[in-house]
């Protein structure tokens, strides 16, 4: 028995909330918003979605790593 006690302390567990994307704060959200709004002011319609296609890319690009 003394060797399978050594096998679950060897265990790595990680709990469920590591394995979970992380989560944006209030502040950050805001700040998002105002930065499309801003995209959206200042650029043609073709322009914004490329904008926002771009960020969403580098986006996927970085949760898959």
């Amino acid at each position: 028995m003394e060797g399978s006690s050594d096998v679950v302390r060897n265990i790595d567990r990680k709990s469920s909330i590591e394995a979970e994307p992380r989560t944006l704060g209030i502040d950050q959200i805001q700040y998002a918003r105002e930065a499309a709004l801003y995209v959206l002011r200042t650029r043609s319609v073709e322009e914004a979605m490329n904008v926002f296609m771009e960020v969403r890319v580098q986006l996927l690009c970085h949760v898959q790593s």
